[in-house]
């Protein structure tokens, strides 16, 4: 287990064991009332059955919807092999116990060491992060960039793409778009169920997608941030769709606004 990279509001950790063991990682605010050293198996055991309780809950919700096949409780929730874990959503200036262990998926046991690492966030981020962003065909792809032009394969944001007409009706400016784009950014990272992105390569086609059919002639604003212990460079872009033919590139200087470093 290692650390590969603390910011304000996120770190990157690596975890190797053996290939036939399935192992959970985690992490969690380091607090005097609930240090995971001071009886690490009922520890073990708890983050355990926190992580089972999420299982069954995501298990009932496609059961509602009749979709099958239901992956096993070791495939969906627990770790194999060589994984590269990002925690996103971390407080800066904090002290966190990262921590992993190996589980018996059976018996829903803990079956190992529990190991731990003890990191404290960044008191602000470091990052002067940029966006350079590209539509094609259905697809948003967005590259968040550093200083020198370098993509940040590892940096968090958060994007949300959205139709003119989905706006409440009689907003002739586009600020009351503005805000409403970057108060729904709010909500989603507020409500832990942000669609928070890391930096992709275009030789990968695995860009973020807006999940939306897009509309011939109909207007789109894609709002974006950086997200590392609060948002970075807020970036508006705008386009209208043509067709499946359809191709855009946007850069810093192309956006519509930009808000500076925690605005």
């Amino acid at each position: 287990m290692h650390v590969e990279n603390i910011s304000a509001g996120f770190a990157e950790c690596s975890f190797v064991t053996n290939k036939e063991a399935y192992y959970l990682v985690g992490i969690t605010p380091a607090r005097e009332d609930n240090d995971p050293t001071a009886n690490e198996q009922l520890f073990m055991q708890q983050m355990l059955d926190s992580i089972y309780t999420g299982y069954l809950d995501w298990q009932q919700s496609l059961e509602e919807i009749n979709v099958s096949p239901i992956a096993p409780f070791s495939s969906h929730s627990l770790q194999y092999g060589t994984v590269t874990r990002f925690f996103t959503g971390l407080i800066p200036d904090t002290e966190y116990c990262i921590y992993a262990f190996v589980v018996n998926p059976d018996k829903r046991e803990p079956a190992g060491t529990l190991y731990i690492e003890r990191v404290r966030t960044l008191r602000e981020s470091q990052m002067n992060i940029h966006f350079d962003y590209r539509v094609k065909g259905y697809w948003d792809y967005i590259y968040p960039i550093n200083e020198d032009g370098f993509i940040e394969d590892h940096f968090p944001y958060v994007a949300t793409t959205r139709d003119s007409l989905d706006f409440a009706a009689g907003q002739s400016s586009s600020w009351p778009q503005i805000y409403f784009d970057f108060w729904l950014i709010n909500y989603f990272v507020e409500s832990e169920t942000a669609p928070i992105h890391y930096g992709v390569k275009a030789i990968f086609n695995d860009g973020f997608t807006s999940y939306l059919e897009f509309v011939p002639g109909h207007t789109y604003y894609t709002c974006i941030s950086g997200y590392d212990g609060g948002f970075l460079q807020m970036y508006l872009y705008k386009f209208t769709w043509t067709g499946e033919d359809f191709e855009a590139y946007f850069t810093d200087e192309d956006n519509l606004i930009s808000h500076g470093k925690n605005e």
